[in-house]
């Protein structure tokens, strides 16, 4: 998502036939939460975890995992941001004040906080543990920081069947993984989707980061959708959305139901 929280106008999905709120016990001891859907078949059909963006475990990704869970697959939500706690309030959703530069700041700086090695490590243990419940496969989505991290998860964290991040960006700061160079290290199915208007990620870092992957890859850019442009409910890039959310629900029945 990476916008300001509360700002998804669509309808509510439906409650999942089975949800639970959990602890997923981290390997430094860590108590992080986690938020977990079902459809009728449990982790039959696989699950999807949910890579959140600067914003964190909101509302937005346990509705997201909700829908994931409608499609058949098992969903899981995890706090990655459990050690540096939750935002004021006033900065959470669904209050509306996500867009004021005080609360985009301070949920940078939160973000900054959780370093690559803490999360792929929290996200081993995440993966493993849905495995453990019963999922064959797992795959994981994130979103435009949750992205890099969705693709550095498909280098780095064993276990994966499938990779699928929307805008996320492919280069990165000093002293964080990128990307476009790991990407020789990705093996498994990974679906990039992109904003062609999106000022941060540009059509050559795509090129470059297309051309670098060996595995199964299938890379969308719509040319005029921006950076976070997923929104239920929303009418400006309805096209993009339904097309984007089509693709990745074709990608989960295929990379979730291969033989494992």
């Amino acid at each position: 998502m990476c916008t300001a929280p509360g700002d998804d106008q669509g309808p509510r999905p439906a409650p999942a036939v089975k949800e639970e709120e959990r602890t997923l016990r981290a390997g430094d001891g860590a108590a992080l939460r986690e938020f977990v859907a079902l459809p009728a078949t449990g982790f039959r059909r696989g699950a999807v975890l949910l890579i959140h963006d600067i914003w964190g475990y909101t509302d937005f990704y346990k509705d997201l995992a909700r829908r994931i869970s409608g499609h058949g697959h098992a969903a899981a939500l995890v706090d990655f941001f459990g050690r540096q706690g939750d935002l004021p309030e006033s900065m959470r959703a669904p209050e509306r004040t996500g867009s004021k530069p005080e609360a985009v700041a301070r949920a940078g700086q939160r973000a900054r906080q959780l370093s690559d090695e803490r999360f792929l490590a929290d996200t081993q243990t995440a993966v493993d543990d849905l495995h453990v419940r019963g999922a064959g496969r797992v795959a994981c989505w994130g979103f435009c920081m949750g992205g890099r991290l969705a693709y550095l998860s498909a280098a780095r964290v064993n276990g994966l069947a499938g990779t699928v991040a929307y805008y996320g960006f492919l280069q990165a700061e000093a002293g964080r993984l990128s990307p476009l160079q790991l990407a020789p290290e990705i093996r498994i199915s990974v679906l990039g989707i992109f904003g062609g208007a999106d000022p941060g990620i540009s059509a050559d870092q795509i090129a470059a980061f297309r051309e670098a992957l060996t595995a199964d890859t299938e890379i969308v850019t719509y040319p005029d959708a921006p950076h976070g442009f997923l929104r239920y409910g929303a009418t400006e890039h309805k096209v993009a959305i339904d097309d984007a959310l089509q693709r990745t629900y074709r990608f989960f029945a295929r990379v979730l139901s291969a033989p494992s």
